[in-house]
């Protein structure tokens, strides 16, 4: 919890910085800095300010309707294609006041236990670079009461669509990863409208057993069993061109035994001399933002030329209009952000929504006519 009360003044430069990234940048940010130690605290204090200043947030959400143009349908849920992605709001608690701004929402990743992950200080940011730095080491609540958040939210209204972040753990055979994975889906299921299947963190080790073939065919199996006719995507990590082969073989095996497409990517690992905090803790960091630019777009170009009817969420540095307009017209369904959201604030959206607007209105064309295969 905070340790203490928002200030009339701090109040205002917290509202005005969710609808001007200007006023994030050069007022509501530094605030947060000023008051908190590193950068997740920071975002901490960020998520639990959105939650109880919610009342003063909502009418800005009018700010963040787009037009006709921006709406797609995707399996049959209508949204603006625009959404949070995960790790931002790791346990469901800011769903209602995001929901006011972003098309869908991805909170988690979620696991079966409460995780304390790893041993403080795990997050850096670089604006300079536009790039956050992190060894989490997959921190999670728990199921219990991720469920419980996403349930207030769906009792006070919330109706955008909402795409949990799941993963089961192979902490002793491969076999708990699967029960934790089919308990979750099962629990959650009437909450949520989708599933995303996280084998891809960098930061835990573990994770690597569920990266062959089998286990994802036997994962999109699982999943279409207990989640019925709810999206099922798994999250993929970057990829060099090398490895692109057996990047798509593991992408093919979750598409053709039932998932519905994929996100594309998550942090990229880098060695600790690539993280530029005075001092670092880990022998690695998970990298995000812009450098994630060129690993987006490749696998995106890939995944849909190889999948033309797979749902492709595009995540990765997207930080304007023009990135976010080139994603779609390379074959993403939806996109969506953490790191830009850092550093420019919720405010950023409207730029990207306004300026994918003038570029489809340039065009003479709209979201869904660029994908057929949509609908």
């Amino acid at each position: 919890m905070l340790s203490y009360r928002l200030s009339a003044n701090e109040k205002m430069l917290l509202v005005l910085g969710t609808a001007s990234p200007d006023v994030f940048i050069e007022k509501t940010r530094p605030m947060l800095y000023r008051k908190f130690e590193d950068a997740e605290a920071v975002h901490n204090a960020m998520l639990e300010l959105l939650r109880s200043e919610s009342q003063f947030l909502k009418p800005f959400a009018k700010l963040y309707r787009p037009t006709p143009r921006l709406e797609i349908s995707v399996r049959n849920i209508r949204l603006a294609p625009f959404g949070i992605a995960a790790g931002f709001d790791k346990e469901a608690s800011a769903l209602l006041p995001l929901s006011y701004f972003f098309g869908f929402l991805e909170p988690g990743t979620v696991t079966l236990r409460p995780r304390i992950g790893n041993p403080k200080p795990r997050v850096f940011a670089d604006p300079s670079r536009l790039t956050a730095f992190n060894a989490q080491g997959f921190p999670s609540g728990g199921l219990a009461a991720f469920k419980a958040n996403l349930q207030a939210y769906r009792n006070l209204g919330g109706k955008k669509p909402v795409f949990a972040n799941i993963c089961g753990l192979p902490i002793q055979n491969l076999d708990n990863a699967f029960e934790e994975l089919k308990v979750m889906v099962k629990e959650l299921n009437g909450l949520v409208d989708g599933f995303v299947w996280n084998p891809a963190s960098p930061n835990t080790e573990s994770l690597k057993q569920l990266r062959n073939k089998d286990v994802f065919a036997e994962t999109a199996k699982l999943l279409r069993k207990h989640a019925g006719d709810k999206i099922r995507l798994v999250k993929m990590w970057p990829y060099e061109s090398e490895e692109k082969e057996s990047f798509m073989q593991l992408l093919r095996s979750f598409i053709d035994n039932g998932g519905d497409g994929t996100v594309l990517v998550n942090t990229k690992q880098v060695p600790k001399s690539e993280v530029p905090a005075l001092s670092w803790g880990y022998n690695s960091a998970g990298i995000s933002g812009l450098p994630l630019k060129k690993y987006r777009l490749r696998a995106v170009k890939e995944a849909r030329r190889q999948f033309d009817d797979a749902v492709i969420v595009a995540t990765g540095g997207i930080f304007d209009g023009d990135d976010a307009y080139e994603t779609f017209k390379a074959g993403a369904n939806m996109i969506e952000g953490f790191t830009p959201y850092v550093f420019y604030g919720i405010g950023l959206l409207r730029q990207i929504e306004k300026r994918v607007d003038e570029l489809l209105k340039r065009d003479e064309t709209n979201l869904q006519s660029l994908k057929p295969w949509l609908a």
